[in-house]
């Protein structure tokens, strides 16, 4: 039978506060061990892959994953943590960019020169 909170002990409602929060603060343990399993390398591309912002931001990730391979997988595990710590929420390519080089991974992108003149469109080096 349960009775009115007035009527109960101080001493009751304080045990039974203390039991619900220990309660919760078990089931947020948990859940955080079950978000703090390692992640493989297809889902921290997954999750670098969204970060990413700008035009030329897959191009860099892509040409960067065939140049270097698993040699970037820490680097881009460290940004994934990142973000699932809260502390990344896009990244723009020019950002990616600057960590690869500052981190030693030197990107090379083509570079494409175009003029427009009057509707139309020159290439450099076109006749």
């Amino acid at each position: 039978m349960r009775t009115a909170v007035g009527d109960m002990p101080e001493d009751e409602i304080d045990t039974i506060i203390r039991k619900k929060a220990l309660e919760m603060a078990a089931r947020q343990t948990a859940s955080r061990r079950q978000e703090e399993r390692p992640l493989s390398n297809d889902d921290v591309l997954k999750i670098v892959r969204g970060l990413l912002r700008g035009e030329r931001a897959e191009e860099i990730l892509s040409t960067s994953l065939e140049l270097y391979g698993d040699a970037l997988m820490p680097l881009l595990r460290k940004i994934a943590d990142l973000h699932r710590q809260g502390v990344i929420n896009e990244l723009w390519d020019h950002e990616l960019y600057r960590i690869l080089t500052n981190a030693g991974f030197v990107v090379p992108l083509k570079t494409r020169l175009r003029i427009v003149r009057h509707g139309r469109e020159y290439k450099i080096g076109e006749d």
